[in-house]
């Protein structure tokens, strides 16, 4: 018998949810190690490693061919969003490598 496509929503829906708490959680995770943060760098570190995660986890998940499962996304959503502060400044110099400078 078919699932009721109202369990199925319920369940992406949960799904959304848990990539949003595992990069949250990753995010201030990552605090414990950037030292000598203001409060403002702090709060900016945390934004950028969970707007990091929303966003770029499915992308992650679809490039390395990982399962399409709930707790494999919340374990890559929490990765990156424990490791975006220290992945975006190499993507930056990766960037500035092939001649990209950022500038509009």
């Amino acid at each position: 018998m078919a699932e009721p496509a109202s369990t199925t929503a319920a369940g992406l829906l949960l799904a959304k949810y848990g990539v949003a708490t595992a990069g949250f959680a990753g995010a201030i995770l990552s605090l414990t190690f950037l030292r000598g943060l203001t409060r403002g760098q702090a709060a900016s570190a945390v934004i950028t490693g969970f707007a990091s995660a929303i966003f770029t986890t499915p992308l992650a998940v679809h490039y390395f061919s990982l399962p399409v499962d709930g707790d494999t996304q919340n374990g890559v959503a929490f990765l990156i969003g424990l490791l975006a502060m220290n992945i975006i400044p190499g993507l930056k110099a990766l960037a500035g490598k092939f001649g990209a400078t950022g500038a509009a």
